[in-house]
């Protein structure tokens, strides 16, 4: 090839590629254009959106910066009281009591002629309670009396009138009286506070709401391995009316009392740092106090150290040092 052919060959494809580097600038202006006329759209939204925000909070309530929430609560005063700590059983009224037959005094057999007691009445010793005619056909002979040979409480009849009976039939049983006790037992982990002396209640499932009084006057010396537990002996005190052997009461044991104790409902008592403390009701704030503390039983708290009498603790509410507050329910304790 010449060399004017190379020379026109060279200048044809220069041209070309000009022709083509134009287009591609005038494409990549139109897509620059177009960038940014979305860029500036979106400023624009972005700058009446922020306007329109500016405008809603102009119209906004100004809110105090530290607005405090005042907590609703109950509290309850320290009260001075006779303190109770009260541990509660099961027992079953017994007795000593025991029963006596009565028999005829009769050397063969006879005819019951009469009775003269009946079921449940009393009877003292030497009271004729029946008679019996020990008489054989074509034969006469006095009725012979049947004679309570102990006082007590007439509890079966075992015959009736008209029946032959031997001198070795009982003619009726007597329960002999004896005083009433309560038995029970405590659980070996309750034994360390209780002591022969202390005062108890009961109250049977019979009369709910009468309570009888007693005295524990007997621990068992050792524990039933089985049941963990030592027999007590409750002596009832006062009236016993209604009281039956073999009743079902419910025990209550007073195994401690204090008398004129400063006391809070156990609600009161709180734990911070490992201490134990209760909040005070303080002219519309919660205050925390550290309180030295003794027994509980399951309602009133004791309080050795840390309280005066009178002051409102709260019971209900979850609050801490320096929370407002609002008593909406004051209980007496």
């Amino acid at each position: 090839m010449s060399d004017d052919s190379k020379k026109k060959t060279v200048e044809e494809i220069d041209f070309e590629k000009l022709a083509n580097d134009k287009s591609a600038s005038r494409f990549n202006k139109f897509v620059t254009l177009i960038l940014l006329a979305i860029c500036i759209v979106l400023a624009a939204f972005i700058i009446f959106r922020m306007v329109n925000a500016k405008d809603s909070a102009g119209l906004a309530v100004p809110v105090a910066e530290n607005t405090e929430t005042t907590v609703n609560v109950s509290a309850s005063p320290a009260t001075i009281k006779d303190f109770s700590k009260i541990t509660r059983l099961n027992a079953e009224v017994t007795s000593d009591g025991q029963s006596v037959s009565v028999y005829p005094d009769i050397t063969t057999s006879g005819t019951i002629t009469e009775i003269l007691i009946s079921r449940g009445q009393n009877v003292d010793k030497g009271d004729i309670i029946a008679y019996i005619d020990p008489s054989r056909p074509g034969a006469s002979y006095k009725a012979s009396p049947v004679v309570a040979k102990t006082s007590g409480i007439v509890t079966e009849i075992p015959v009736t009138v008209g029946q032959l009976v031997s001198a070795s039939q009982p003619i009726a049983v007597i329960a002999v009286p004896s005083e009433l006790k309560i038995e029970g037992s405590i659980p070996e982990k309750f034994l360390g506070t209780v002591a022969v002396g202390m005062n108890a209640t009961m109250e049977t499932v019979a009369y709910p709401g009468r309570y009888y009084t007693g005295t524990l006057t007997y621990i068992a010396p050792t524990v039933n391995a089985q049941t963990r537990s030592s027999d007590i002996e409750i002596q009832p005190t006062g009236d016993l009316t209604g009281l039956r052997e073999g009743m079902y009461v419910r025990l209550n044991l007073e195994t401690e009392h204090i008398e004129d104790a400063l006391t809070v409902p156990e609600a009161a008592i709180k734990t911070y740092l490992s201490n134990d403390v209760v909040y005070i009701a303080d002219n519309g704030t919660a205050r925390r106090q550290i309180v030295t503390v003794g027994s509980s039983n399951g309602e009133d708290t004791v309080i050795t150290s840390g309280l005066n009498e009178g002051d409102m603790v709260i019971t209900a509410g979850n609050v801490t040092d320096g929370t407002s507050i609002s008593v909406v329910e004051s209980q007496e304790n």
